[in-house]
Protein backbone atom coordinates (compact mmCIF):
# COMPACT_ATOMS: atom_id res chain seq x y z
CA UNK A 1 0.00 0.00 0.00
CA UNK A 2 1.04 3.94 -0.68
CA UNK A 3 2.00 5.64 2.21
CA UNK A 4 0.20 8.97 2.29
CA UNK A 5 1.59 12.83 4.03
CA UNK A 6 -0.42 14.91 4.44
CA UNK A 7 -1.73 18.00 6.53
CA UNK A 8 -2.65 15.57 9.16
CA UNK A 9 -2.81 18.36 11.95
CA UNK A 10 -4.20 18.62 15.37
CA UNK A 11 -0.49 17.09 16.91
CA UNK A 12 -0.38 19.56 20.03
CA UNK A 13 2.02 19.70 22.88
CA UNK A 14 5.71 20.54 22.97
CA UNK A 15 6.84 23.05 25.54
CA UNK A 16 10.65 23.07 25.23
CA UNK A 17 12.93 25.52 23.09
CA UNK A 18 15.30 24.03 20.87
CA UNK A 19 19.25 24.48 21.11
CA UNK A 20 19.62 26.56 18.56
CA UNK A 21 22.97 24.98 16.39
CA UNK A 22 24.54 25.91 12.96
CA UNK A 23 21.85 24.33 9.96
CA UNK A 24 19.01 23.96 12.38
CA UNK A 25 16.75 26.19 10.09
CA UNK A 26 13.26 24.24 10.08
CA UNK A 27 11.76 23.96 6.82
CA UNK A 28 8.18 22.91 7.17
CA UNK A 29 5.29 24.34 8.80
CA UNK A 30 2.29 22.56 10.20
CA UNK A 31 -0.70 21.71 8.17
CA UNK A 32 -4.49 23.76 8.08
CA UNK A 33 -6.12 23.05 11.33
CA UNK A 34 -3.03 22.33 13.56
CA UNK A 35 -4.44 23.93 17.06
CA UNK A 36 -2.00 27.42 18.15
CA UNK A 37 0.65 25.86 20.33
CA UNK A 38 0.34 26.50 24.22
CA UNK A 39 4.47 27.24 24.39
CA UNK A 40 7.18 28.00 22.07
CA UNK A 41 7.42 24.67 20.50
CA UNK A 42 10.11 22.20 19.27
CA UNK A 43 10.01 22.62 15.33
CA UNK A 44 11.06 19.04 15.06
CA UNK A 45 7.61 18.41 16.65
CA UNK A 46 5.64 20.11 13.35
CA UNK A 47 6.91 16.75 11.71
CA UNK A 48 3.98 15.32 13.23
CA UNK A 49 1.58 17.63 11.84
CA UNK A 50 1.76 16.04 8.66
CA UNK A 51 1.80 12.63 9.53
CA UNK A 52 -1.40 10.74 7.91
CA UNK A 53 -0.25 7.03 8.73
CA UNK A 54 2.75 4.56 8.53
CA UNK A 55 0.88 2.27 6.33
CA UNK A 56 1.20 -1.55 6.64
CA UNK A 57 3.79 -3.09 4.59
CA UNK A 58 4.30 -6.67 4.41
CA UNK A 59 7.03 -8.65 6.61
CA UNK A 60 8.82 -11.48 4.56
CA UNK A 61 11.51 -14.09 5.30
CA UNK A 62 12.32 -16.19 7.84
CA UNK A 63 15.44 -17.05 8.88
CA UNK A 64 13.63 -18.09 12.78
CA UNK A 65 15.99 -20.25 14.72
CA UNK A 66 13.48 -22.40 16.84
CA UNK A 67 10.12 -23.70 15.59
CA UNK A 68 7.58 -24.92 18.02
CA UNK A 69 8.60 -28.58 19.36
CA UNK A 70 5.05 -29.77 19.17
CA UNK A 71 5.61 -30.44 22.91
CA UNK A 72 3.66 -29.17 25.77
CA UNK A 73 4.02 -25.62 26.87
CA UNK A 74 4.61 -26.34 30.54
CA UNK A 75 7.81 -27.98 29.40
CA UNK A 76 9.03 -24.38 27.84
CA UNK A 77 10.42 -21.60 30.30
CA UNK A 78 9.07 -18.85 29.24
CA UNK A 79 10.85 -15.37 29.55
CA UNK A 80 9.21 -12.02 30.96
CA UNK A 81 6.28 -14.57 32.28
CA UNK A 82 5.25 -12.66 35.38
CA UNK A 83 4.68 -9.32 33.81
CA UNK A 84 1.33 -8.35 33.56
CA UNK A 85 0.93 -5.86 30.15
CA UNK A 86 -0.73 -2.27 31.27
CA UNK A 87 -4.14 -1.88 29.66
CA UNK A 88 -4.65 -0.07 26.25
CA UNK A 89 -3.59 3.64 26.96
CA UNK A 90 -6.28 6.26 25.52
CA UNK A 91 -4.00 9.20 26.90
CA UNK A 92 -0.37 8.60 26.45
CA UNK A 93 2.32 10.97 27.34
CA UNK A 94 3.90 12.74 25.08
CA UNK A 95 6.22 11.20 22.45
CA UNK A 96 10.16 11.60 22.87
CA UNK A 97 11.64 14.80 20.55
CA UNK A 98 15.20 15.44 19.74
CA UNK A 99 16.21 19.29 19.93
CA UNK A 100 18.79 19.32 17.03
CA UNK A 101 19.06 17.78 14.03
CA UNK A 102 22.75 16.40 15.54
CA UNK A 103 20.36 14.79 18.36
CA UNK A 104 17.94 13.48 15.62
CA UNK A 105 20.70 11.73 13.66
CA UNK A 106 21.91 10.23 17.02
CA UNK A 107 18.93 8.87 17.44
CA UNK A 108 18.25 6.94 13.98
CA UNK A 109 21.66 5.47 13.84
CA UNK A 110 23.16 5.32 18.07
CA UNK A 111 19.31 4.93 20.34
CA UNK A 112 20.24 3.04 23.28
CA UNK A 113 17.60 0.60 21.91
CA UNK A 114 20.04 -1.20 19.51
CA UNK A 115 22.19 -1.88 22.37
CA UNK A 116 19.23 -3.93 23.58
CA UNK A 117 17.81 -7.77 23.31
CA UNK A 118 14.14 -8.82 23.24
CA UNK A 119 13.33 -12.30 25.49
CA UNK A 120 12.76 -15.16 23.58
CA UNK A 121 11.12 -17.33 24.12
CA UNK A 122 7.49 -15.27 25.20
CA UNK A 123 4.31 -16.62 25.75
CA UNK A 124 1.43 -15.09 23.54
CA UNK A 125 -1.84 -17.31 23.90
CA UNK A 126 -3.71 -15.72 21.58
CA UNK A 127 -5.33 -17.62 18.83
CA UNK A 128 -4.39 -16.25 15.50
CA UNK A 129 -6.77 -15.78 12.93
CA UNK A 130 -6.04 -16.01 8.85
CA UNK A 131 -9.66 -15.23 7.23
CA UNK A 132 -10.51 -11.35 8.37
CA UNK A 133 -13.72 -11.71 6.18
CA UNK A 134 -14.84 -13.96 8.83
CA UNK A 135 -14.51 -12.40 11.52
CA UNK A 136 -16.73 -9.31 12.99
CA UNK A 137 -15.45 -6.32 13.76
CA UNK A 138 -15.67 -7.01 17.90
CA UNK A 139 -13.95 -10.17 17.58
CA UNK A 140 -11.29 -8.70 15.39
CA UNK A 141 -10.80 -5.62 18.10
CA UNK A 142 -10.91 -8.52 21.14
CA UNK A 143 -8.41 -10.23 18.85
CA UNK A 144 -6.19 -7.18 18.41
CA UNK A 145 -6.27 -5.79 21.80
CA UNK A 146 -4.87 -9.51 23.31
CA UNK A 147 -2.27 -9.00 20.87
CA UNK A 148 -1.04 -5.87 21.63
CA UNK A 149 -0.52 -7.63 25.31
CA UNK A 150 1.68 -9.93 23.79
CA UNK A 151 3.98 -7.39 22.05
CA UNK A 152 3.89 -5.21 25.33
CA UNK A 153 5.34 -9.03 27.22
CA UNK A 154 8.06 -8.92 24.48
CA UNK A 155 9.21 -5.28 23.78
CA UNK A 156 8.97 -3.25 27.14
CA UNK A 157 12.21 -5.24 28.51
CA UNK A 158 14.43 -3.58 25.91
CA UNK A 159 12.39 -0.02 25.50
CA UNK A 160 12.66 0.47 29.24
CA UNK A 161 16.46 -1.07 29.90
CA UNK A 162 17.53 1.55 26.99
CA UNK A 163 15.59 4.00 29.29
CA UNK A 164 12.66 5.16 26.98
CA UNK A 165 8.94 4.29 27.80
CA UNK A 166 6.79 1.80 26.05
CA UNK A 167 3.14 2.43 26.26
CA UNK A 168 0.25 -0.17 24.86
CA UNK A 169 -1.74 1.15 22.07
CA UNK A 170 -5.61 0.96 21.17
CA UNK A 171 -6.93 -0.89 18.32
CA UNK A 172 -9.69 0.55 16.41
CA UNK A 173 -11.23 -1.30 13.48
CA UNK A 174 -13.15 0.19 10.84
CA UNK A 175 -14.01 -0.60 6.87
CA UNK A 176 -13.38 1.50 4.30
CA UNK A 177 -12.38 5.04 5.34
CA UNK A 178 -11.59 6.67 8.91
CA UNK A 179 -10.94 10.05 10.01
CA UNK A 180 -8.23 10.40 12.71
CA UNK A 181 -5.39 12.91 14.44
CA UNK A 182 -3.00 11.70 11.22
CA UNK A 183 -6.03 12.50 8.98
CA UNK A 184 -7.91 10.40 6.54
CA UNK A 185 -7.24 6.92 5.67
CA UNK A 186 -8.79 4.64 3.06
CA UNK A 187 -8.58 0.63 3.27
CA UNK A 188 -5.23 0.36 5.70
CA UNK A 189 -3.44 -0.73 8.57
CA UNK A 190 -1.75 2.05 10.55
CA UNK A 191 -0.22 3.53 13.50
CA UNK A 192 -0.94 7.02 14.28
CA UNK A 193 1.66 8.92 15.60
CA UNK A 194 -0.35 11.82 16.31
CA UNK A 195 -2.50 10.24 19.01
CA UNK A 196 -0.19 6.71 19.43
CA UNK A 197 -2.88 4.53 18.51
CA UNK A 198 -3.26 1.71 15.87
CA UNK A 199 -5.53 1.42 13.17
CA UNK A 200 -7.06 -1.64 11.16
CA UNK A 201 -9.50 -1.85 8.18
CA UNK A 202 -11.75 -5.19 8.20
CA UNK A 203 -11.50 -4.95 4.62
CA UNK A 204 -7.16 -5.21 4.03
CA UNK A 205 -7.76 -8.99 2.86
CA UNK A 206 -9.85 -7.01 -0.27
CA UNK A 207 -6.37 -4.92 -0.91
CA UNK A 208 -3.63 -7.39 0.51
CA UNK A 209 -4.86 -10.84 -0.40
CA UNK A 210 -1.84 -12.40 0.45
CA UNK A 211 -2.77 -11.21 4.11
CA UNK A 212 -5.40 -14.56 3.77
CA UNK A 213 -2.87 -17.06 2.45
CA UNK A 214 -1.46 -17.71 6.37
CA UNK A 215 -2.92 -17.68 9.30
CA UNK A 216 -0.45 -15.76 10.87
CA UNK A 217 -0.54 -12.80 8.48
CA UNK A 218 -3.12 -10.63 10.24
CA UNK A 219 -0.69 -10.55 13.07
CA UNK A 220 2.53 -9.93 11.12
CA UNK A 221 0.79 -7.14 9.95
CA UNK A 222 0.26 -5.88 13.21
CA UNK A 223 3.30 -6.73 14.48
CA UNK A 224 4.84 -4.20 12.01
CA UNK A 225 2.40 -1.54 13.28
CA UNK A 226 3.62 -1.45 16.52
CA UNK A 227 7.00 -1.30 15.43
CA UNK A 228 6.48 2.06 14.52
CA UNK A 229 4.94 2.43 18.05
CA UNK A 230 8.69 1.77 19.06
CA UNK A 231 10.03 3.90 16.38
CA UNK A 232 7.97 6.77 18.18
CA UNK A 233 8.37 5.86 21.51
CA UNK A 234 12.33 5.78 21.36
CA UNK A 235 12.78 8.97 19.25
CA UNK A 236 13.36 7.57 16.30
CA UNK A 237 10.15 8.06 14.11
CA UNK A 238 10.48 11.92 14.73
CA UNK A 239 13.58 12.24 14.24
CA UNK A 240 13.46 10.12 10.69
CA UNK A 241 10.89 12.40 9.24
CA UNK A 242 12.97 15.40 10.31
CA UNK A 243 15.76 14.59 8.86
CA UNK A 244 14.02 13.44 5.58
CA UNK A 245 12.65 16.96 5.52
CA UNK A 246 15.29 18.79 6.38
CA UNK A 247 17.58 17.63 3.48
CA UNK A 248 14.71 19.33 1.37
CA UNK A 249 15.02 16.44 -1.33
CA UNK A 250 12.98 13.44 -1.98
CA UNK A 251 15.02 10.77 -2.74
CA UNK A 252 16.51 11.34 0.81
CA UNK A 253 13.19 11.61 2.22
CA UNK A 254 12.05 8.58 0.51
CA UNK A 255 15.04 6.86 1.63
CA UNK A 256 14.20 7.68 5.88
CA UNK A 257 10.39 6.57 4.88
CA UNK A 258 12.23 3.24 3.46
CA UNK A 259 14.42 3.05 6.54
CA UNK A 260 11.45 3.47 8.75
CA UNK A 261 9.84 0.84 7.15
CA UNK A 262 12.11 -1.94 6.83
CA UNK A 263 13.05 -1.11 10.26
CA UNK A 264 9.55 -2.17 11.65
CA UNK A 265 9.25 -5.36 9.49
CA UNK A 266 13.04 -6.15 11.33
CA UNK A 267 11.11 -5.62 14.38
CA UNK A 268 8.03 -7.54 13.70
CA UNK A 269 10.10 -10.48 12.89
CA UNK A 270 11.71 -10.71 15.73
CA UNK A 271 8.70 -10.72 17.42
CA UNK A 272 7.87 -13.57 15.79
CA UNK A 273 10.92 -15.14 16.90
CA UNK A 274 10.06 -14.53 20.11
CA UNK A 275 6.72 -16.02 20.28
CA UNK A 276 7.36 -18.80 17.63
CA UNK A 277 7.19 -21.20 20.41
CA UNK A 278 3.86 -20.69 22.15
CA UNK A 279 2.47 -19.69 18.71
CA UNK A 280 3.70 -23.24 17.19
CA UNK A 281 4.93 -21.57 14.44
CA UNK A 282 5.96 -24.62 12.27
CA UNK A 283 8.82 -24.64 9.11
CA UNK A 284 5.49 -25.39 6.43
CA UNK A 285 4.48 -21.85 7.81
CA UNK A 286 7.39 -20.60 6.01
CA UNK A 287 6.56 -20.05 2.23
CA UNK A 288 3.07 -18.03 2.31
CA UNK A 289 4.65 -15.71 5.05
CA UNK A 290 7.17 -15.06 2.85
CA UNK A 291 5.05 -14.45 0.25
CA UNK A 292 2.89 -12.28 2.13
CA UNK A 293 6.25 -9.71 2.22
CA UNK A 294 6.82 -9.98 -0.98
CA UNK A 295 3.31 -9.20 -2.44
CA UNK A 296 3.76 -6.16 -0.11
CA UNK A 297 6.43 -4.70 -2.09
CA UNK A 298 6.73 -1.04 -3.56
CA UNK A 299 7.48 -3.48 -7.21
CA UNK A 300 5.02 -6.00 -6.55
CA UNK A 301 2.36 -3.42 -5.79
CA UNK A 302 3.31 -1.32 -8.75
CA UNK A 303 3.93 -3.65 -10.91
CA UNK A 304 7.07 -1.65 -12.02
CA UNK A 305 10.52 -3.39 -11.07
CA UNK A 306 12.35 -0.42 -10.93
CA UNK A 307 10.24 2.13 -9.17
CA UNK A 308 11.97 4.23 -6.03
CA UNK A 309 8.69 4.07 -3.63
CA UNK A 310 8.67 5.54 0.48
CA UNK A 311 8.20 1.44 1.44
CA UNK A 312 10.95 -0.64 -0.42
CA UNK A 313 11.14 -3.40 -2.46
CA UNK A 314 9.88 -7.08 -1.90
CA UNK A 315 13.37 -8.04 -1.91
CA UNK A 316 14.20 -5.41 0.67
CA UNK A 317 11.18 -6.82 2.71
CA UNK A 318 12.73 -10.17 2.40
CA UNK A 319 16.44 -9.03 3.69
CA UNK A 320 15.01 -7.19 6.59
CA UNK A 321 12.56 -10.12 7.42
CA UNK A 322 15.03 -12.63 7.48
CA UNK A 323 17.46 -10.51 9.73
CA UNK A 324 14.78 -10.35 12.26
CA UNK A 325 13.34 -13.65 12.73
CA UNK A 326 16.93 -15.18 13.01
CA UNK A 327 17.98 -12.57 15.75
CA UNK A 328 17.03 -11.26 19.34
CA UNK A 329 19.27 -8.20 18.94
CA UNK A 330 17.60 -5.10 18.10
CA UNK A 331 21.12 -3.47 16.77
CA UNK A 332 20.55 -5.81 14.07
CA UNK A 333 17.40 -3.86 13.08
CA UNK A 334 19.25 -0.78 12.74
CA UNK A 335 18.22 -0.34 9.32
CA UNK A 336 20.07 3.50 8.98
CA UNK A 337 23.07 2.75 9.36
CA UNK A 338 23.10 -0.35 6.78
CA UNK A 339 23.98 0.21 3.00
CA UNK A 340 20.94 1.98 0.81
CA UNK A 341 20.80 -1.11 -1.33
CA UNK A 342 19.85 -3.34 1.51
CA UNK A 343 16.40 -0.63 2.16
CA UNK A 344 15.86 -0.24 -1.72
Amino acid sequence: MSQQWGSGGGWGGGGYRPQQQPGWQPAWSGGPGAPPPRRRQNPLQRVLMVMVSLAVLAIVGWVITSFSTGGSSNDVAYQNDNYQPPPPDKDPPPLPEPQTYSEARALVSQNPFYAQTAPIPVRCDTTPISDIDAQSDAQLKSHFEDLMGCLMRVWNPPVTAAKWTLVRPTVTIYSTSITTKCGKSGINAFYCGADQQVYFSNKLAEGVPAVKKTRYGPDLVMAHEFGHALQARTGILISAKALGQQSGDESTDLQYSRNLETQADCFSGMYLRAVSESQKIKQADVPDIEATYVAIGDDTLSGKPNIVGNHGLAASRLYWGKVGLGTSEVGKCNTFTASPRLTR
